[in-house]
């Protein structure tokens, strides 16, 4: 391994998925003392306390050394290795980046695509790395670690290592402090045992600051608009929130604020700011300030959705399994029963308001899948009303308090408060027995085991909250019933598809792949794109930061709008245009990493996307599989709500024309 590879290794915490507290500068000194330190020991240059200087210019195959030992070789002038540290700092991102893609290839380190990195389950059993140069090597905090605390005679890449992470402030991550006071004369002698590593770790650690020329240059003023620039735009006024922030990115840029009423929020919006969210979001933003009021709402302080740095982390683990695809490929049977009893109660030439009805189909699955039982349709309901009414009050500052303390409100409330009690009855040990383990199971057994962590005052709003994110399915389920009616040659394909999976009967999980799923998944993923249903995410600023040359206070409220990369012309072509074939090579328009983001960017992202993802392309096929249906008028054109999420307005329905296929059993 690399230099690179070995220090993210050594500063990867396991507790938070993501690097220890050094310094952001320090340790971009830390990865360009690192690729000097390669190239050095590959006899390509060589370094004393005044000069570093070329020795060969051969190529070594490395294309993390290979840019930097031709920059280092096209420089006419000589410098000393503190210049080039400060220099080859600059790429740090890029070397970062390509060290932990090949530590994923090399099964060492697994990637969540929150941006969480964690050891491979192997590596965090045995100790021990895959083959790496032909053998298996230890553990590399293990190694170190020993070094440090023994009497043990170090290899030379073990010193230069000891002596790179010292000088970015990096031992004290992995010792004690009890330990690191024992043993620091000895790691001070093992740092200074090798000329190389001590010249360039004197170069790192008297780089406290990027240099003047690698700073953000002049302050640019943040762009502002005001209410009257809200009321003159047409996708506000349509309700398309993320076409509005991509309309305002192209006139002021991907960084503006939005002042109206008495409120500034700073949006970002841009396919670049989406991947900075991901690598620089947990050190500068927070998210638990907006969310506090709606879940005090709920009777809880906390919850997943509000958690930052290492409980989330450890949550987002916790709950990886209750909320995978493999629990809808598991009970597949299951969604094919609970939406025909659904359907059975869409009655020929009945008109049925659709948002509302896909609530009651998708609610009634997730329930089912990590609850194990079915809440009535009334309960659905009234969890429904009271979710929005307290989004609206404590989240978006639309409606006054005491709207939520109304007769009505307090109905849905108590029945939100009978759901706790349902969830806890149909969990206890006797009614578990022999079945298939769900969500609350893993979540009851992280409350007994850390009832602090997850306090019982925390418990019954974390079991609903997968019913909760089940309404933001249920409105892309909405928007692919109005797709399928207005692109009825779209409809056609999909209905061949459900028929063919279904000619021999019920299909199983392993029937569904992505050749079978073809115009399915990609239909599905078209209308992700353009009806992105949570389109942006709401931060505060914890620390200020300079992005885009402009200088962001601590405190600020930030809305990072993710999906108004989907009206990019430079990512999608014509965006209002719904295309399947945009996910079709060569096209491939969805590969842009950071432009196609359904699912939010950050550590935040959907940990359940790919469950969502296939419960929806299960729905979009039974519905084309069973319902012949029209829309009400025939003629209707979409019109979108934007508040609380994008959801299709009550005005949109349907006409059940007759039932394609029988409904009583399983097929």
């Amino acid at each position: 391994m690399t230099f690179a590879e070995e220090v993210l290794l050594l500063l990867l915490d396991e507790n938070t998925g993501y690097f220890a507290p050094v310094p952001e500068w320090k340790m971009s000194c830390a990865f360009a003392g690192g690729v000097l330190m390669d190239l050095a020991l590959k006899n390509r240059i060589d370094s004393d306390l005044e000069t570093l200087t070329v020795i060969s210019r051969q190529p070594t195959g490395d294309d993390i050394l290979d840019p930097v030992l031709e920059e280092i070789a096209q420089e006419k002038k000589t410098h000393n290795a503190r210049f080039w540290v400060e220099r080859i700092a600059a790429r740090a991102e890029s070397i970062s980046d390509k060290a932990f893609t090949r530590l994923v290839k090399m099964g060492i380190l697994d990637f969540d695509s929150a941006g969480f990195w964690s050891l491979s389950k192997k590596v965090s059993r045995t100790g021990r790395y895959p083959l790496v140069d032909g053998a298996p090597g230890e553990e590399i905090k293990r190694r170190i670690t020993r070094i440090l605390v023994t009497d043990e005679i170090p290899e030379p890449r073990d010193v230069a290592i000891i002596g790179l992470l010292n000088n970015c402030d990096g031992v004290r991550t992995l010792l004690e402090p009890e330990e690191l006071e024992g043993a620091g004369q000895r790691i001070e002698l093992l740092s200074g045992m090798d000329l190389i590593g001590r010249t360039i770790g004197e170069a790192v650690r008297s780089s406290y600051r990027p240099p003047e020329a690698l700073r953000t240059g002049r302050r640019k003023k943040l762009p502002s608009i005001g209410l009257f620039d809200l009321l003159r735009s047409r996708p506000m006024r349509q309700g398309n929130l993320p076409k509005f922030f991509a309309e305002q990115a192209k006139k002021h840029g991907p960084v503006f604020e939005i002042n109206a009423g008495g409120r500034k929020l700073v949006v970002l919006a841009s396919q670049e700011l989406n991947l900075w969210t991901g690598k620089k979001g947990r050190l500068l933003l927070r998210t638990r300030d907006y969310l506090e009021g709606f879940q005090q709402e709920w009777g809880t302080a906390r919850s997943i959705a509000s958690m930052d740095g290492a409980d989330h982390f450890r949550m987002r683990k916790a709950m990886r399994d209750g909320v995978s695809r493999v629990v809808v490929e598991d009970r597949i049977h299951d969604v094919f029963a609970l939406a025909r009893e659904t359907f059975s109660s869409w009655e020929v030439d009945s008109v049925i308001p659709v948002e509302q009805s896909c609530q009651r189909l998708i609610g009634a699955q997730i329930a089912e899948l990590s609850l194990s039982f079915v809440p009535s349709h009334e309960l659905l309901d009234d969890l429904l009303k009271f979710e929005y009414r307290a989004l609206l009050v404590h989240v978006f500052g639309i409606m006054p308090e005491f709207t939520l303390h109304t007769p009505r409100m307090k109905k849905y409330k108590q029945s939100v408060l009978d759901l706790y009690a349902q969830i806890h009855a149909t969990h206890t040990p006797a009614q578990r027995a022999g079945k298939r383990r769900d969500l609350a199971d893993d979540l009851l057994e992280l409350h007994q085991s850390d009832p602090q962590f997850l306090p019982e005052t925390d418990l019954g709003f974390t079991f609903i909250a997968a019913i909760i994110a089940g309404h933001y399915t249920g409105s892309a389920m909405a928007f692919s019933i109005y797709e399928m009616l207005a692109n009825p040659e779209l409809h056609e394909r999909i209905v061949a598809e459900a028929d063919a999976l279904f000619e021999n009967g019920e299909p199983e999980a392993e029937a569904m792949t992505p050749e079978a799923l073809d115009v399915t998944h990609r239909f599905a993923m078209e209308v992700l794109r353009l009806h992105p249903v949570i389109n942006a995410h709401r931060r505060t600023a914890m620390n200020s930061f300079d992005i885009d040359g402009m200088p962001i206070p601590a405190y600020s409220e930030i809305l990072i709008a993710f999906t108004a990369t989907h009206f990019f012309e430079k990512h999608f072509k014509e965006p209002d245009k719904f295309d399947i074939d945009r996910f079709l090579p060569p096209r491939n328009e969805h590969h842009q990493t950071g432009a196609f983001v359904p699912f939010g960017t950050g550590t935040h992202t959907c940990g359940g996307r790919r469950w969502t993802e296939f419960q929806l392309v299960l729905n979009i096929l039974l519905v084309a599989r069973y319902l012949d249906m029209e829309m009400v008028p025939k003629n209707y054109k979409l019109k979108i709500s934007p508040f609380p999420k994008l959801s299709p307005r009550k005005n949109f329905r349907i006409r059940i024309k007759g039932y394609r296929r029988p409904l009583a059993a399983a097929e």
